[in-house]
């Protein structure tokens, strides 16, 4: 897990009091949180976006967090901005509200019985709109939902405005997967005109501004966003969340000014600084779920940070769908005490657990026989029940449960399928062959079209790719051979490497509609390896199969374009093809520059298993 430093003269700040730190420790321990240790970090001053970065006593930086300037070299190199004690602690998360000293004091301040229930924020109806364009939901651009708010009577220092952005890039970590799912915009409401804003789609080439971290007067500055991705650092590291993109979002105020491209970069035009006080924060992303937690849990440190601060809300207009946000209403959870109670495995009547629930900061009260729990807006970790049954054990305290038993034994065994992989990686490796292990997603390109396969419609497409090269599960080990052969170019030869593993095919009649099939693949490569080579490493591994009668098997030459004409062979028992073998054709094996003969080989090892048990 990431590691985060929490400055503890914020942290007491905003507790109330200084803890002794072994204390602190020893109840951060109790609540969860994996304390690393206390150390003393150094401070610097970004010269481009003026953003404090922090290292280690015995470390130097290396580039700006927010802009991505090259503090390496002498034209950014940062100024030095004294010292701060930290606490270093692992992120959890499921808990991304514990994330900066205000999430985590507020939350201690109810686990050691300062405070119980959930603290309140003002929360006003505000006068901002933003329009959305309804072809940010196309394929051209795809980041279609956005929601925002204003808070307003901020006050900042350089430790608070460093925590705000700390808290961005780790939500961006932890609720964002790197900015996919929620990426977060901070704006200087004053550099702001409104109160009418557009988030839209715009042509790379189109418009210029200034991105963050670049100087406002300098002409040369202004950039379109087609140029920010190829050059500006922060466009170059997340350039791949718009690839495949003919035009990219742009959020724009009422005068046309461009204050971001999300999830790329803001504006220098709009950039938070320590006379701020008002803000626009917005947050962009693929569906309301994930972006309404992230500007909940933004907005609800802000206000803890500065208890006199308010908050305004933003109309979002979809065409005709409007919808208000944020919305700090609490989720409403209700539990059943007695079996909460047996759940933790502790005597607790229900009056103790709204006590305990009052600690982790919900607001609780007995409902009958149940209990309605009011589970506060910054809490993104509660999707169940059972999630408020953890709350109460942590609050109860792990520690204090009593040990219990087994009242039963249960015995493992290794799965058959398991097994019979381990016979044939044994076989293999016997060989000489060396087991390499491949990524189990491809694209259609990688799989088909280069190895010279047939193409199926049966293979398993993801809806959501990461990227390109990987938006199907695999159907054959050899596409991965190949490639490991590829990259091998530059070792001794010859190469003898095998992979037994699984592969994917829809499978209608599955309860999931997919199914997995067990596959061992081997290859040959090397001056002198042809078919005779592969078709005796095939005879030996079949030798080792118990209870497998060579002559149910039989060879019949292969057509597939990934074998040199008359050098491959389909292997079919009982009718059915089982496996392929053969020496592969040198127009395949230029698709990898591979320079070297290769012979490769396919079985299922699933289908052997069958052949066995079915008596061929």
């Amino acid at each position: 897990m990431p590691i985060v430093g929490i400055p503890l003269d914020q942290f007491d700040a905003r507790f109330g009091e200084t803890l002794d730190r072994a204390l602190l420790e020893n109840e951060l321990h109790r609540f969860g949180c994996s304390v690393e240790g206390w150390t003393t970090m150094r401070r610097f001053r970004c010269k481009c976006c003026a953003a404090l970065a922090e290292v280690g006593e015995d470390e130097s930086p290396v580039a700006c967090e927010i802009c991505g300037a090259d503090f390496r070299s002498e034209a950014h190199a940062p100024t030095p901005a004294g010292e701060v004690k930290v606490l270093r602690m692992e992120l959890l998360a499921v808990r991304p509200d514990l994330f900066d000293p205000a999430g985590l004091a507020r939350a201690m301040r109810g686990f050691l019985g300062k405070e119980s229930g959930a603290p309140r924020y003002r929360l006003e109806t505000g006068e901002w709109r933003i329009e959305v364009d309804p072809a940010l939901a196309g394929p051209d651009v795809h980041r279609p939902r956005i929601v925002a708010a204003t808070l307003h009577d901020l006050a900042f220092d350089d430790g608070s405005l460093r925590s705000l952005m700390k808290l961005q890039e780790t939500i961006h970590w932890a609720l964002g997967r790197d900015r996919k799912l929620a990426s977060i915009g901070v704006y200087d409401l004053a550099k702001v005109r409104g109160p009418l804003l557009r988030y839209a789609a715009a042509e790379r080439d189109g418009l210029r501004f200034v991105p963050l971290g670049y100087d406002l007067d300098d002409p040369s500055a202004e950039q379109t966003p087609a140029e920010i991705l190829d050059s500006h650092p922060k466009g170059k590291a997340f350039a791949k969340l718009l690839e495949g993109c003919s035009r990219v979002p742009l959020l724009s105020d009422q005068a046309g000014a461009v204050l971001s491209m999300p999830p790329i970069i803001n504006s220098e035009a709009t950039r938070v600084t320590l006379e701020t006080r008002d803000v626009l924060i917005d947050v962009t992303g693929l569906d309301d779920r994930h972006i309404d937690r992230a500007l909940n849990i933004v907005i609800c440190s802000l206000l803890e940070t500065t208890p006199s601060a308010h908050a305004r809300t933003v109309d979002i207009a979809y065409g005709e769908e409007t919808r208000r946000v944020p919305d700090l209403e609490a989720q409403i959870v209700d539990i059943d005490p007695v079996a909460a109670a047996r759940l933790i495995g502790a005597p607790l009547s229900a009056d103790e657990i709204v006590s305990y629930l009052g600690a982790m900061r919900h607001d609780a009260q007995v409902r009958g026989e149940s209990i309605r729990v009011e589970v506060p807006a910054w809490r993104a970790d509660i999707l169940h029940p059972r999630d408020l049954c953890e709350d109460i054990a942590i609050a109860y305290g792990y520690d204090r449960l009593e040990e219990v038993g087994l009242t039963s034994a249960t015995y493992g065994a290794a799965d058959s399928r398991e097994e019979r992989a381990g016979r044939v990686r044994q076989a293999l490796i016997g060989q000489g062959f060396l087991e390499v292990m491949t990524l189990a997603l491809c694209s259609e390109e990688a799989s088909f079209d280069k190895t010279g396969l047939e193409r199926r419609d049966d293979f398993i497409r993801l809806e959501h790719p990461i990227s390109v090269e990987q938006t199907m599960v695999r159907v054959s080990t050899i596409p991965g051979l190949m490639d490991t052969l590829a990259i091998n170019l530059g070792h001794p030869y010859p190469q003898r490497i095998c992979e037994v593993g699984l592969v994917g095919r829809l499978r209608p009649e599955e309860e999931t509609g997919a199914g997995e099939e067990l596959m061992a693949g081997f290859a040959l490569a090397g001056d002198g390896f042809g078919y005779a080579e592969i078709r005796s490493a095939v005879d030996a591994l079949l030798a080792e199969w118990p209870l497998l009668d060579p002559a149910t098997l039989d060879f019949v030459p292969s057509d597939l374009p990934l074998f040199l004409e008359g050098r491959g062979a389909e292997v079919l028992a009982a009718g059915r093809r089982i496996g392929r073998l053969g020496e592969v054709s040198p127009a395949i094996l230029e698709n990898y520059r591979i320079i070297h003969p290769v012979s490769v080989a396919e079985f299922s090892v699933d289908a052997l298993a069958r052949i066995t048990a079915a008596g061929h």
